[in-house]
C-alpha cells in the first residue's frame, strides 16, 4: 500500500493534472512489492522532511505546548526555559503567520495576532506555544496558539506551522559514513507518551557502505526524545513543508497542521 496526498488553502485547479504525484506513486507501489521487511535492531537513521516534520510536531512540539507543561509536574520540572536540548545546529519554531500554508492564520481564535514563535533555538529551549489562559497562568506573552476546531469548543493551545531552520549538510554527507543504516521516508502516524515516541514510516531504504540499497516497507523508530534532540548529528540544507496533517487534543480532532523541515540525521533509533 502507498499513498500520496496534498491539501492546499486553494480551489480544485491545484488537483487538475497531478500526473507527477500519480507517477511517483505508481513507481513507488511497484518498488514495495520487492521490498523488503525492516531489521529489529538499533541503527543510525536518516529521516525525509516528512518524517523528521512528524519528530518536530509529535514529539517535541506537543511538550512545548504550554498547557501540556503546565498540568503536568514532570514535564514543567523538565521543560525550563534556557536549558540546553540539542546541540547548535537544531532550530525548532512554530509559525502560524507564514503565507500561503493551511495553518495559517492572522489571528488565532482568541484575536491574537499571530507571529513566529521560536521553541528551540541553537539546541536551547527559548519558548512554548500559549492561548490566554496559559500566558496569563505563566505570565508570559501570547504567541497567538490559541485554536478551536469549532464554535462548539473552547480554544487550547494548538500547533500550526512547525518548522526546523534547514543546516549546511547534503544528503548524500549524511549517508556517505554510514556503514549500516536506514533511510526512513514518510509516515502514517505515530504516538507519543511524554518523552517516549513511536513513529510510523511508509517505506524507506537500507543504507549500506554510504549508498541506498533495497527499499524496506512498514517501518517502525522508537526512541527518547531528549536523547533523539541531543542524537541528531546533521540537519540538511533542504527545506520542505509537508502539506497534510491534522492534529488531536482534548477531544478536539481535526485541526489543520503542517510541518516544513530539512533531512535529519540521528546517531542511533530503534528499529522495527
Amino acid at each position: 500500500r502507498a499513498t500520496e496526498a496534498l491539501s492546499l488553502p486553494n480551489g480544485f485547479e491545484i488537483c487538475r493534472n497531478r500526473f507527477d504525484m500519480v507517477n511517483k506513486l505508481t513507481e513507488r507501489t511497484i518498488k514495495l512489492r520487492e521490498s523488503i521487511a525492516p531489521p529489529s535492531m538499533e541503527l543510525p537513521i536518516v529521516m525525509d522532511p516528512a518524517m523528521s516534520g512528524l519528530f518536530a510536531h509529535e514529539a517535541f512540539g506537543h511538550i512545548c505546548e504550554a498547557d501540556n507543561v503546565h498540568k503536568d509536574i514532570y514535564l514543567k520540572k523538565v521543560m525550563t526555559l534556557g536549558k540546553r536540548f540539542g546541540s547548535e545546529i537544531l532550530t525548532i519554531g512554530d509559525d502560524p503567520s507564514f503565507p500561503g500554508l493551511r495553518a495559517t492564520h492572522k489571528y488565532d481564535n482568541e484575536g491574537v495576532p499571530t507571529k513566529k514563535n521560536y521553541l528551540l533555538k541553537n539546541g536551547i529551549l527559548v519558548g512554548r506555544l500559549h492561548n490566554r489562559e496559559t500566558a496569563g497562568r505563566l505570565n508570559t506573552n501570547l504567541t497567538g496558539n490559541g485554536y478551536a476546531v469549532s464554535y462548539r469548543h473552547t480554544p487550547i493551545v494548538r500547533m500550526t506551522n512547525t518548522f526546523i531552520e534547514p543546516g549546511k549538510t547534503t544528503f548524500n554527507d549524511m549517508i556517505s559514513d554510514i556503514k549500516l543504516g536506514m533511510y526512513v521516508c514518510g509516515h502514517m502516524g505515530g504516538s507519543t507518551t511524554k518523552e517516549q515516541f513511536i513513529f510510523n514510516g511508509t517505506h524507506g531504504y537500507m543504507i549500506r557502505k554510504g549508498k541506498l540499497a533495497e527499499m524496506v516497507r512498514n517501518v517502525t523508530l522508537t526512541g527518547n526524545v531528549f536523547q533523539t534532540l541531543f542524537d541528531i548529528e546533521a540537519v540538511g540544507d533542504d527545506f520542505e513543508w509537508y502539506q497534510l496533517g491534522y492534529c488531536g487534543k482534548a477531544g478536539q480532532t481535526g485541526h489543520p497542521t503542517t510541518k516544513g523541515t530539512p533531512h535529519l540525521k540521528v546517531k542511533s533509533l530503534v528499529v522495527g
